[in-house]
């Protein structure tokens, strides 16, 4: 699959791209770049979280046809061939054949869809307006926004003390939160404990954070406690240890023993019979 991505300023100059706020522009650039060489992309979620867009800003993208959804979960830029140009010797056809089958094509190369006419995403859009209840999507945009900034900031922390992380290990850091519920300081509390010591890395990170499932710990302050925990346990062991290896006679207390006592009196010892 090509690296490089384009854009035709035929779409993305035009009122109607420009009219979208400024986050489903921000998807919309997103998913063409992480598309396959016809334009499929299968991993809308995790963009989404990456970059901090709801479903809202997706729906716009699906009403406004920027791209083309599938019942498959799987989305089409709908420009894809108007942006881009792969020459043969560097295409890949993408593996979603039986969506492509579903694509015509207008003359401006821009992709049509033929058969679909009901669409059934996982993400739970739904495109009949009359079923929706505004005021609910809003709360529920909002708060998808709220976890999705929380995402962000994790993943931004996470490269800015660690390293690179990849869509996969995104996704493992975000289900703590939206799965197990982890509040976003433990998490940062897991990389900056990587981050301090000699194993920088996400496989670290992981490790700190499983442990801490394990124990049930989601909260900053549960994770402040053990460590406290952990450190007077720590300190008790030291002090027991210092305290065995202090010599009797430095106690103030400490009474020397009557070395008379140990005397042997001569008139005791009797030889016995053979004894030199």
């Amino acid at each position: 699959m090509a690296q490089k991505r384009m854009f035709s300023k035929k779409i993305t100059d035009s009122d109607k791209f420009l009219d979208l706020p400024l986050t489903a522009q921000a998807l919309y650039f997103h998913l063409n770049m992480h598309a396959d060489d016809d334009g499929f992309v299968d991993s809308t979620k995790t963009i989404k979280r990456m970059i901090g867009a709801s479903d809202g800003d997706l729906r716009v993208l699906l009403e406004q046809a920027f791209v083309i959804p599938f019942e498959s979960g799987v989305i089409v830029i709908k420009d894809w061939k108007i942006h881009n140009y792969i020459p043969k010797d560097r295409y890949q056809k993408t593996v979603y054949t039986t969506e492509f089958s579903k694509l015509g094509q207008e003359e401006n190369k821009s992709y049509t869809d033929c058969i679909q006419n009901v669409y059934n995403m996982d993400t739970q859009i739904r495109l009949d307006k009359n079923k929706l209840d505004k005021n609910k999507l809003d709360k529920k945009n909002v708060e998808e926004r709220s976890a999705n900034n929380q995402l962000t900031e994790i993943s931004n922390y996470f490269q800015q003390e660690i390293g690179v992380l990849t869509p996969n290990q995104f996704e493992q850091l975000s289900q703590y939160i939206t799965e197990d519920t982890f509040e976003i300081e433990v998490i940062k509390r897991a990389i900056d404990k990587s981050a301090n010591s000699a194993k920088r890395s996400f496989g670290y990170v992981n490790g700190i954070l499983r442990g801490w499932r394990q124990n049930g710990i989601t909260t900053i302050v549960q994770v402040e406690a053990e460590q406290r925990d952990f450190e007077n346990k720590k300190q008790d062991k030291f002090q027991n240890k210092a305290i065995s290896n202090i010599p009797a006679w430095s106690n103030p207390n400490y009474q020397q023993p009557d070395y008379d006592s140990f005397k042997v009196d001569p008139n005791e010892v009797k030889d016995e019979p053979g004894a030199f």
